[in-house]
């Protein structure tokens, strides 16, 4: 009887932090709601690498086009993922702009690397803007260092 109640007990502790959490998921810097979100890939708003719903870490997202087709990522990690170790040929690559959340192309952005704003699928996190001025600000507000998209992809590809 006893191990029934430490068992149940467990149970309401685990649903609780579940109750819990689910709540942060809604507060993460990098969410917008459905409505805001751009999806440009057809049929599903999930990273096509690691299954993550694409409004939730919305700001993190990239996309390309791979083999004629639209795929679109929940971060430059999986961008970088699939790129390098299922060799997609990832072409007009593209990320949203934290400030206007409209995609840009990632070659012509600013990325705000190692802020203190968490990451989408790496401990550091990495974010981009269509003006200097924006991401210079970030970083001043939330730390990071400023650099373009080669740079930062090249932050990504460590992760791995």
């Amino acid at each position: 009887m006893k191990a029934i109640k430490i068992l149940l007990a467990g149970l309401i502790i685990a649903s609780s932090l579940v109750i819990l959490n689910a709540d942060k998921i809604m507060e993460l810097f990098q969410s917008v709601s459905p409505q805001e979100a751009t999806i440009v890939q057809k049929g599903k708003e999930s990273c096509p690498v690691c299954g993550m719903n694409l409004p939730m870490f919305y700001k993190t997202n990239h996309a390309a086009n791979v083999d004629g087709k639209e795929k679109q990522y929940c971060s430059l990690h999986c961008l970088v993922d699939d790129k390098e170790h299922n060799h997609a040929d990832t072409k007009d690559i593209k990320v949203v702009d934290v400030t206007s959340l409209k995609f840009i192309d990632a070659t012509k952005a600013y990325y705000v690397v190692g802020s203190k704003k968490k990451g989408t699928m790496s401990m550091i996190s990495k974010y981009a803007f269509k003006n200097l001025e924006d991401a210079a600000k970030f970083a001043k507000e939330n730390g990071g260092t400023v650099m373009d998209f080669n740079a930062a992809y090249n932050e990504a590809k460590k992760d791995f």
